[in-house]
């Protein structure tokens, strides 16, 4: 059994566990007192025994680490990070402002229908969240954000974002490798490769708003070319759809670059149509000419007889390089023009067969 589900009612001398708030993986959160300082808090914790993951604890130290770092009023403040030893097992904690309110995912179980101002006030906040943890150095991406790590105040519009257990700085992300860590029906295509980038956390912002929008998980809806299609599933106005239709691109380079484009779209200070990208990138030096619309790809290959030529003059020139090099040499120079000959002729024999591999 999980000992996690066993711990003390008192931690640390200090915590007075007072509920469960939810479970996820390794861990569990409980809502507790401060007996220091006679206010709520919420406490994580990871025990060794339950894992069967090395890995999970390592994301459990840089979740604490990154929290120290931050500092925005909707991402509740770190307060404690520590771990107790006992005899047969051994428990790690972070301690953190309690954030009031329910769950996104709660409050739709519950009945919560929000309309589309509501869904788009949400959105604006919890992009602006984006927009800190993207401008900072280096930028933090969440890599988990869905309806159950949103705390949202429905009286007063208030939302917070928490569990950054699938933190990740990109630093960390390109220097020392990645784990797939996300939920299902939320995660990017990328992520399920082991990969993020900023524009990742909009595709799981995406996800989050289609599912206030349809009461219904994003998995569940049907999907055409890999994307999930959901228009016919809800009522909002043109501009918002298409709005979240470029966060949920399943090709990343499709999505807003980073959330400050997102957001600046959205609040109508930049035109969606100045992200629209048709063109696809292409090998340098490449005569290969490859575009796309909304129905078809089209790639225009040139005739043979134009790459024939190009190779044709590129293999001339290489070895007239090699000609002009040996002449250099007095080994070369001192050797009659008939071996001269059988030289050239073996470097053309050389490069011929290699051209044909």
């Amino acid at each position: 059994m999980n000992n996690i589900n066993n711990i003390s009612n008192l931690i640390s001398d200090r915590y007075i566990i007072k509920d469960k708030l939810g479970q996820g993986g390794s861990s569990i959160t409980y809502a507790a007192i401060d007996k220091e300082s006679d206010r709520q808090v919420a406490i994580k914790a990871l025990s060794l025994t339950g894992l069967n993951d090395w890995k999970k604890i390592e994301l459990f130290e840089r979740e604490a680490k990154i929290l120290q770092q931050l500092d925005h009023p909707a991402i509740p403040s770190y307060l404690d990070y520590f771990k107790i030893e006992t005899e047969d097992d051994i428990y790690f904690y972070i301690v953190q402002q309690l954030a009031p309110g329910q769950s996104l995912a709660h409050l739709i179980s519950e009945g919560w229908q929000p309309d589309e101002a509501i869904v788009k006030n949400i959105a604006v906040q919890i992009l602006e969240i984006l927009v800190y943890l993207q401008q900072l150095t280096p930028p933090v991406i969440h890599r988990d954000i869905k309806p159950q790590n949103i705390i949202y105040q429905p009286d007063t519009g208030k939302l917070f974002l928490v569990d950054f257990g699938a933190v990740q700085d990109t630093y960390h992300h390109t220097v020392m490798g990645s784990t797939v860590v996300g939920t299902y029906g939320y995660m990017a295509p990328e992520q399920y490769r082991g990969g993020a980038v900023l524009a990742t956390d909009l595709y799981s912002l995406g996800c989050t708003l289609l599912f206030l929008l349809t009461g219904q998980s994003p998995a569940e809806l049907p999907q055409k070319k890999l994307k999930f299609d959901f228009r016919d599933s809800v009522h909002i106005q043109r501009d918002f759809a298409n709005w979240i239709d470029k966060l949920i691109e399943p090709n990343v380079n499709n999505r807003f670059p980073q959330a400050e484009a997102a957001l600046l779209v959205l609040q109508e200070k930049a035109d969606l149509q100045a992200y629209q990208n048709n063109s696809i990138t292409k090998p340098k030096y490449s005569s290969i000419k490859v575009s796309k619309d909304n129905e078809q790809l089209l790639i225009d290959i040139p005739p043979p007889y134009k790459r024939k030529r190009v190779d044709k003059y590129y293999y001339v020139l290489l070895l007239w390089g090699i000609v002009s090099i040996l002449n250099k040499l007095a080994i070369f120079a001192s050797i009659g023009l008939f071996g001269k000959c059988l030289i050239v002729f073996g470097f053309y024999n050389i490069i011929f067969n290699f051209k044909k591999m």
